[in-house]
């Protein structure tokens, strides 16, 4: 909340810290609270101009005329629709510091006026659970081109191992078989021969860049917020029900094994996912396992993504987003199309290790 006094006006005015191309694909509320304080104790002001305007232009310049602030009064802007430039936040490539400027004219003669900075991210960066945690939901991508790849080695991976091929989701209504079909696309991204990145300190406050699937697929290297992503992407098109856990310093995915979600997109109390994990209802998956060669079983994986939720750990827990409860919110993946190369170059490395399914344990 800024509050700077000129002149004969008080303006009040609230605006999201960061903004990036997901913020313009699912209508992020940019200026949250605008009022206009008239501190004359005598006068009243009338046909008041209040102009919103940015630098670079990434928001489309807005206007209101309010009609009369009676003396010590405060208007309330209601119309508080912003309309943000996504061919501008499209194209940017890495962050760049920008302003807003909020102007207020009397008779033609500016009364008021602030400046805020806000800091424009790339088109492929999170902003951080500190600012949009449910925006994390934006770059899981099941229809990225490098997702239909891994899920086709998944189906090829359950065929050898004797099972059904088909990635069916939950028609089964068995939590064994999405507990086979989650084990396959574990280990069809295993055997991609991916390689870890070490992620920047605090990127599930402060949020980071995030390799898109086609890119980890392609380049073969991944942070751990990128493979629990590319994991979160593949789930999603196999028709499951994904969700990013971020406990501190980490990302690790997690998987309902049941067509269920969380009442709300995002939960900052990891008792919360315990329960569910108790009741054989969730499963938390470690993905950097994946960028290991060999990589270890999948229910390795797993034991090691549920001790990050241990009970001893709560006080640094930082949040999950559930993908599907934020995609019933309209929060929809980001719209980018992804280069053709991006998949036809990446057959499988000989890198010595292919890695088999796992059976499923009683559920």
């Amino acid at each position: 909340m800024g509050i700077e006094v000129v002149s004969s006006v008080l303006i009040h005015i609230e605006i999201a810290k960061k903004i990036n191309f997901a913020c313009h694909q699912n209508s992020f509320a940019f200026l949250r609270d605008l009022r206009i304080e008239n501190r004359d104790k005598n006068s009243r002001l009338e046909n008041v101009l209040v102009t919103l305007t940015s630098d670079p232009a990434f928001l489309k310049p807005k206007s209101w005329r309010l009609d009369r602030i009676a003396p010590q009064a405060l208007v309330s802007i209601k119309d508080r629709v912003i309309q943000l430039g996504g061919d501008f936040l499209l194209h940017l490539v890495d962050a760049v510091r920008g302003t807003v400027t909020i102007t207020v004219e009397h008779d033609g003669d500016v009364i008021g006026e602030e400046v805020h900075p806000v800091e424009l991210l790339a088109y492929n960066e999170w902003g951080g659970a500190g600012y949009m945690p449910e925006l994390l939901a934006a770059f899981s991508m099941p229809s990225d081109p490098a997702v239909d790849r891994i899920l086709r080695d998944a189906s090829l991976i359950l065929r050898k191992a004797g099972k059904k091929d088909g990635i069916d989701g939950y028609q089964a209504k068995s939590r064994q078989r999405v507990w086979e079909i989650a084990s396959a696309i574990y280990s069809a991204i295993a055997n991609l021969g991916i390689s870890y990145a070490v992620p920047p300190a605090s990127f599930e406050h402060d949020g980071q860049k995030i390799r898109l699937p086609s890119h980890v697929v392609e380049n073969r290297i991944a942070t751990c917020l990128d493979s629990t992503l590319l994991y979160a992407s593949a789930l999603e098109q196999a028709g499951l029900n994904p969700i990013v856990v971020l406990p501190e310093g980490h990302a690790v995915v997690g998987l309902w094994l049941q067509p269920e979600d969380l009442t709300t997109i995002v939960v900052d109390e990891a008792e919360t996912l315990r329960k569910r994990i108790q009741l054989k209802e969730l499963v938390l998956i470690e993905t950097t396992y994946t960028t290991s060669h060999p990589a270890p079983q999948f229910t390795k994986a797993v034991a090691a993504a549920t001790e990050t939720i241990n009970p001893e750990k709560d006080d640094t827990f930082n949040s999950a987003v559930d993908i599907r409860r934020a995609r019933v919110l309209q929060i929809t993946p980001l719209g980018l199309k992804s280069a053709a190369s991006s998949t036809t170059n990446s057959e499988n490395d000989a890198h010595g290790f292919e890695q088999a399914l796992e059976e499923a344990p009683p559920l």
